[in-house]
């Protein structure tokens, strides 16, 4: 990505951080993704012209760390850096152990993806550790299995304990990252809504050695840079097995999830210095 263009979006990041309503926070998310899809456009054109007129922009891999080992939510917090990937051509290996990724695309696109990636954790974290310190989830029990004892020996029995942390934490995770998902979808959907109608004219050279020009739409550019990155997966790639993932709660926390909802529907993109930043420390 262009310098002028990542501070555009980093102007962008900055306006959803200081967004005064729920509202206008949402907005200036959808106007970050929509960026994000329309120079992922944009930089798809590029690539196909010559070196005379601009550096072609390579597939590429990188590893990106998610977590710590043996933190309980790693994979919760790989599957919100998948939600944000999928909508940026972006592919994804992870970690047995879910502590890192290595994302696979075009340069320009894993830049915005980590950006977004790195607000987005903030606020999720942030969002949670609230919550969380307001005790509602405590109001809630689940039904255990434990072990009791009668005059015939042991026997399992189900009896309620009170929602605990841990799964409190995991809900709202759960629920955040299933709003983002949504709204990253609607966001893409949107600027392709706009730019399907575009048509791209671009050189290219015949089997005689003529230069000339043809005429492209957006869709077409967007699959062959889609086909780009896929031959460069499967080239570079080198994963094996499958990635178990989070799955899902063995214990539905309603409040947690609803939190965690609302919270992931008004949730401001971080401020400019997440890009290329340190990310914060997070709470597993």
């Amino acid at each position: 990505m262009s310098d002028k263009m990542l501070d555009k979006l980093a102007k962008i990041l900055n306006q959803a951080e200081n967004a005064s309503t729920p509202e206008e926070a949402a907005t200036f998310m959808k106007k970050a993704q929509a960026l994000a899809t329309l120079t992922s456009i944009d930089l798809a054109v590029a690539r196909q012209h010559t070196a005379k007129r601009e550096q072609r922009e390579q597939p590429t891999h990188k590893t990106i760390t998610i977590g710590q080992p043996r933190k309980n939510n790693n994979a919760r917090l790989v599957n919100l850096f998948i939600a944000i990937a999928d909508q940026n051509d972006v592919k994804v290996n992870i970690a047995m152990n879910s502590t890192f990724v290595i994302a696979f695309g075009m340069p320009s696109d894993i830049e915005v993806v980590e950006a977004l990636y790195a607000s987005l954790l903030y606020q999720m974290t942030e969002a949670a550790n609230a919550w969380l310190k307001l005790g509602e989830y405590k109001k809630e029990t689940v039904l255990r299995r434990v072990t009791k004892r009668d005059a015939w020996g042991p026997y399992k029995d189900l009896v309620e304990r009170p929602m605990d942390g841990r799964t409190a934490r995991a809900n709202f995770y759960e629920a955040f990252t299933n709003r983002i998902s949504s709204r990253l979808w609607e966001a893409r959907q949107e600027a392709l809504e706009k730019v399907k109608k575009n048509v791209y004219t671009l050189p290219t050279t015949g089997e005689n050695g003529v230069e000339y020009e043809v005429e492209v739409s957006a869709a077409l550019v967007l699959k062959e840079k889609s086909d780009e990155v896929k031959d460069y997966y499967e080239k570079a790639s080198t994963a094996k097995g499958s990635w178990k993932g989070a799955g899902s709660t063995a214990h539905t926390s309603t409040t947690a999830r609803r939190a965690g909802d609302e919270a992931g529907q008004s949730a401001r993109l971080g401020s400019a210095k997440a890009i290329g930043g340190q990310r914060t420390s997070i709470a597993a």
